[in-house]
């Protein structure tokens, strides 16, 4: 009897404590895809890049390639209203661009193929507003806009090791300032959890991701 009465007073205090906890997720979380007071954290990836053409001065050289990842896609939003919302984008970008190039080697006493290249490594933050068009329980449709900073950092390389100090590349320098401007759509499969994906212009044309919402308002 007495393990009757302990089992009951755990399952009715479990009983309650879920409702509790039921009860404060309703009350300080919404049921909109955006609304005031919304936290949102992005990330995600870009396709196909926008700065390939930087390297097009050497597209004409033997072996020419141009490969990379990014860029990588990181976002922090806050609702200002249930229109606006204000944030932070953040990207990084790697690329390496390769070719070949005839030089005499005087060890073999001939021309031979050497590799010549540069590594670029670009880092975009900008600060970003949103304006929600259509949103709903489980979609948001909005369009965006932000601006910011640009830091790059190259590394020129070359398998011919005369050159190996001298060797400098030749490209178009990304400027010192970072813009984008898309459209978007976020679909919330869980209350907390969205996929989205963003097409416009910025480092990519498209970029696509997961969304994750941490916080909303106190309802009144």
């Amino acid at each position: 009897m007495r393990k009757l009465t302990l089992l009951l007073t755990v399952l009715f205090l479990g009983g309650f404590t879920a409702q509790a906890q039921s009860d404060m997720f309703n009350t300080y979380w919404d049921t909109k895809a955006h609304d005031k007071g919304q936290l949102h954290f992005s990330y995600g990836y870009g396709f196909p890049r926008t700065d390939d053409g930087r390297f097009d001065f050497h597209k004409d050289k033997n072996a020419y390639r141009v490969e990379g990842v990014g860029p990588f896609i990181f976002k922090a939003e806050y609702g200002l209203t249930r229109q606006l919302s204000i944030g932070v984008s953040a990207t990084y970008t790697q690329y390496t661009s390769d070719w070949e190039e005839q030089r005499f080697d005087p060890f073999w006493q001939r021309d031979l193929w050497f590799r010549y290249g540069t590594k670029l490594h670009d880092i975009g933050a900008m600060l970003r507003l949103n304006y929600h068009w259509v949103v709903t329980p489980r979609s948001d449709l909005y369009v965006g806009g932000g601006l910011g900073y640009n830091y790059w950092k190259s590394e020129d390389f070359t398998e011919f090791q005369p050159e190996d100090s001298l060797f400098t590349s030749y490209f178009k320098q990304p400027g010192p300032f970072a813009a984008e401007i898309t459209l978007g759509y976020r679909y919330y499969f869980r209350q907390r959890n969205a996929i989205f994906i963003e097409a416009g212009y910025g480092k990519s044309i498209v970029q696509a991701g997961f969304v994750f919402k941490f916080r909303h308002r106190k309802r009144q």
